[in-house]
C-alpha cells in the first residue's frame, strides 16, 4: 500500500538520512519492511551520495531507481528482491554512472534489459538472476561485451566463460 509524505514524517519523527549528512558511506534500508517510492523519497531527502545502497527487500519501484538519479553518486546499489523493479529502469540505472556493484537478484529485470545497460562502464559486479541458465549464454557474451570489466554472478554463482569466449 503506498503511504504519503505524512506517514513518513511521522513514521520517522520527521528526519530523514540528510538530517545526520549529505554523504554517507552505507544506507540500509533493508529492515523497512513497508519502504516504498515515497517512503525512499522521504528518506534521502538532503543526501547528495551514497557508498552503498541497502535496498534488499523492499517495496520499491522503477520510481524509486529514477530518483537515485538526483544524485551525485551511488557506487553500490543492492536491491534483490525488489519485485516491483523491471526493465523499465534501465534509462535511470545507465545514469548511475559510478556504480560499481549491482544487485538485482529475484527482481523482474531480465537479461534483455541488463544488455541495455551500456554506460555503466565502472561496474566491477553484476548479480542477476536467470530462470534458464542456457538460453542467456549468447546474451551473456553480448552484456560482456558491453561490460568489459564486470564479474557477473547469476542465480548466486560466479559465471564462469569458457577460454574460447
Amino acid at each position: 500500500m503506498p503511504w504519503n509524505k505524512k506517514y513518513w514524517n511521522r513514521r520517522f519523527d520527521g528526519k530523514t538520512a540528510g538530517d545526520t549528512a549529505a554523504y554517507h558511506h552505507h544506507l540500509d534500508f533493508r529492515c523497512i519492511d513497508d519502504l516504498e517510492d515515497e517512503g525512499l523519497a522521504f528518506l534521502l531527502t538532503g543526501v547528495k551520495g551514497v557508498n552503498m545502497l541497502d535496498l534488499n527487500e523492499t517495496e520499491i519501484s522503477n520510481e524509486s531507481i529514477a530518483l537515485l538519479t538526483k544524485l551525485e553518486y551511488v557506487n553500490e546499489l543492492r536491491a534483490k528482491d525488489c519485485r516491483h523493479l523491471d526493465n523499465g529502469c534501465m534509462n535511470s540505472l545507465n545514469q548511475l554512472k559510478d556504480l560499481v556493484f549491482l544487485h538485482v537478484k529475484d527482481t523482474q529485470i531480465t537479461i534483455d534489459g541488463l544488455l541495455q545497460l551500456s554506460r555503466l562502464f565502472k561496474l566491477k559486479t553484476l548479480m542477476f538472476s536467470a530462470a534458464e541458465i542456457e538460453d542467456i549464454k549468447e546474451k551473456i557474451l553480448q552484456l560482456r561485451t558491453l561490460l568489459p570489466g564486470c564479474d557477473f554472478v547469476v542465480n548466486s554463482n560466479p559465471w564462469q566463460f569458457e577460454k574460447n569466449d
